[in-house]
């Protein structure tokens, strides 16, 4: 029987993927077989932890100390995986964060920091690692979020944020086609993960899933198998597109 998995040989970045929805997705695509390499802010712990989790699978993980929003801190970043790697085949843009208020009590500075973090941090990963892909091609997943379609209604930078994403993702396909780099988008609904986990203990996510045609809020599994489709070898096809796995809510 073959113990070939469907990632063997190829190698992975994920930003913010020493927590929530970004640790899932590393633990899946080590899992699968693809050498793991994910950044990290603060938390050097639950990197760590991150690693084990990935090794004991038999899995391949390097944790990296990257600042999505500084490009010298990306860009060192990005040495470590050529030292140990020397190319890259698959980056997912996860890392994001969010500042939960009404549009009339969002200041400046929460705007900055969540356009700074999530759009301006996908671009600019993008635009460092594109030279390290494979004279072959390779898969960018970006992770936006139904809230960039519906358009809100909380918080307002956020949803423009991953609107954003959604935009960049669209552009960038165009400028990979011809290296045979696919770009595309997942914009997952409402996941428990320590992110969202106020809204839920709030009742908000009550409210937010009265909009879901399946009245359930997403899974962790849910977006990671869809991010697994993008990435993988068999998927030659799409780019620029992007796959809602929200149960609905984007048509709710």
């Amino acid at each position: 029987m073959s113990t070939e998995k469907s990632l063997d040989g190829q190698v992975a970045l994920i930003t913010g993927g020493s927590r929530g929805l970004g640790r899932a997705i590393a633990a899946s695509l080590g899992n699968q077989g693809a050498s793991v390499f994910f950044t990290y802010r603060h938390d050097v712990s639950a990197a760590k932890e991150v690693e084990r989790q990935i090794s004991r699978s038999g899995g391949s993980a390097v944790a990296l100390k990257v600042d999505v929003t500084s490009r010298d801190s990306v860009r060192r970043g990005l040495e470590v995986l050529r030292d140990s790697a020397e190319s890259l085949d698959i980056l997912v843009n996860n890392a994001g964060v969010n500042v939960r208020k009404d549009f009339l009590d969002t200041t400046d500075d929460d705007w900055n920091l969540i356009l700074e973090t999530n759009l301006y941090g996908t671009f600019m990963v993008c635009q460092e690692a594109w030279p390290l892909f494979r004279s072959s091609g390779g898969r960018i997943v970006n992770i936006s979020s139904v809230a960039a379609q519906y358009h809100g209604p909380r918080t307002v930078p956020y949803a423009v944020s991953k609107a954003g994403i959604i935009s960049l993702t669209k552009v960038l396909a165009r400028y990979g086609a011809p290296l045979n780099i696919l770009v595309n988008c997942v914009a997952p609904g409402l996941v428990l993960t320590d992110q969202t986990q106020d809204e839920f203990s709030s009742g908000d996510a009550s409210k937010l899933l009265e909009w879901t045609l399946l009245r359930r809020p997403t899974r962790l599994e849910n977006v990671t198998s869809a991010v697994s489709f993008l990435v993988g070898m068999n998927q030659d096809n799409m780019t620029g597109q992007v796959l809602s796995v929200s149960g609905g809510a984007y048509l709710g």
